[in-house]
């Protein structure tokens, strides 16, 4: 399991819209409730809160959800909208629900890996999906709670190993882990590190606690001199780093401890210290 799920409480409701029965079988975790015609389209709206989700892979669905809210003045709850978006219907979506999501060229994850993020515990720290915008140079991702994250291009600098990012190759992978950009790849953590700066906070304060530990110590080295996870490859994959500095891995191997205390100048005892 690549996310942390949620423990037992309260159900949010959970509305998915699609004709596709193999796919709605696929969002069981998540008790929805399947609407696949208008009739049943209306009847949802008027047991819909505040807190609803709704998963829209039908665009006539949508288009329907629209205007039934709009009779009503309905404030939906969330709503993720897999399917193409015309570009007039978001000014309406976003006044009948609290948060949208949504891409114009289909990038979000799998189905699997979506219900697997939407139901996790940690979910506003992975991201579902998103969308290059080559005019202003930049990346818009949606998170596992919809909330948006923009980042520029100059924020994927080349890799150690000289690997460019490719913006026309973008796909978010590992559960909402990882974002690749062709044969670049870049941790998700690392981007909301630096451009959420609640994210920053919360993070460093865990860090604080933790600052004993080997996953916390390797950052320290490595900042000090001047390395990002991305400078460890050939030999570790910046997501290899990522789950040594995240804890994730209970037990470095000895080639793993060798090569992190190669790229880092030290001797592998050290690295613990520091």
């Amino acid at each position: 399991m690549a996310v942390k799920t949620a423990e037992k409480r309260t159900q949010r409701k959970v509305f998915l819209l699609d004709r596709a029965k193999k796919r709605s079988s696929r969002f069981a975790s998540l008790h929805p409730q399947v609407v696949s015609t208008v009739t049943e389209l209306r009847n949802s709206v008027a047991h819909a809160s505040g807190d609803s989700l709704w998963v829209s892979y039908a665009s006539d669905l949508t288009e329907a959800l629209v205007r039934s809210a709009s009779q009503g003045a309905l404030r939906l709850g969330f709503g993720l909208f897999i399917h193409a978006l015309d570009l007039k219907t978001i000014p309406a979506l976003s006044s009948f629900f609290r948060r949208i999501a949504f891409t114009m060229d289909g990038g979000f994850i799998p189905t699997e890996e979506l219900v697997e993020v939407l139901e996790a515990e940690n979910r506003p720290d992975l991201f579902i999906g998103g969308s290059v915008d080559h005019d202003t140079n930049t990346i818009t991702f949606w998170r596992g709670n919809l909330k948006p994250l923009t980042a520029p291009f100059s924020a994927f600098e080349k890799s150690g190993t000289g690997t460019r990012p490719d913006f026309n190759e973008f796909a978010v992978v590992d559960c909402g882990q990882t974002v690749e950009l062709g044969d670049y790849e870049a941790a998700v953590d690392a981007i909301l590190y630096e451009y959420d700066p609640e994210y920053r906070r919360r993070i460093s304060k865990q860090r604080l606690r933790e600052d004993q530990s080997f996953g916390a110590s390797l950052p320290r080295q490595s900042k000090q001199r001047g390395l990002r996870r991305e400078d460890f490859e050939p030999d570790l994959s910046a997501k290899t780093i990522a789950r040594i500095e995240q804890g994730k891995v209970k037990r470095i191997q000895k080639k793993t401890l060798s090569a992190l205390a190669e790229h880092l100048s030290v001797e592998p005892d050290e690295i613990e210290t520091f």
